[in-house]
């Protein structure tokens, strides 16, 4: 069986200390980053290939925006689902949509249940069957 692997992306440590716990409960590899520079780095060490992305969009050094767009461009990312938090009233564009490959968008605060239906509904259950 292999294991899916997400990475969490919030300057706030108590969001995605709680979305990593939450999604390592439920059997995914989490990798956790404060800003979109050291989630492209941690990416670069990645030995396995990424599920899914979850990013707040307001971030300091590199937004969510900005690393959605990163990995759009780059061949071995391209395809990866992407899901934005966003502060409330803060919309994206169609085409921002269209050319980050950003699949959903919550708004902050949400409802952990709802972001997690909304992960299993993009990428599956945890482990697949190898």
């Amino acid at each position: 069986m292999s294991t899916k692997t997400l990475l969490i992306v919030d300057d706030e440590a108590c969001i995605t200390f709680m979305l990593a716990s939450r999604f390592r409960d439920l059997g995914y590899e989490v990798i956790t980053a404060n800003n979109g520079e050291e989630a492209l780095a941690a990416l670069r060490e990645l030995k396995v290939p990424l599920t899914a992305l979850i990013t707040d969009f307001q971030m300091p050094r590199m937004d969510g925006l900005q690393l959605a767009r990163t990995l759009r461009a780059d061949p071995a990312t391209s395809q990866v689902p992407v899901v934005m938090l966003t502060a409330r009233g803060h919309r994206l564009s169609p085409r921002e949509l269209q050319e980050t490959g950003i699949q959903h968008v919550m708004p902050k605060p949400f409802s952990a249940r709802e972001l997690q239906a909304m992960i299993q509904e993009v990428c599956g259950p945890a482990r697949e069957a190898a």
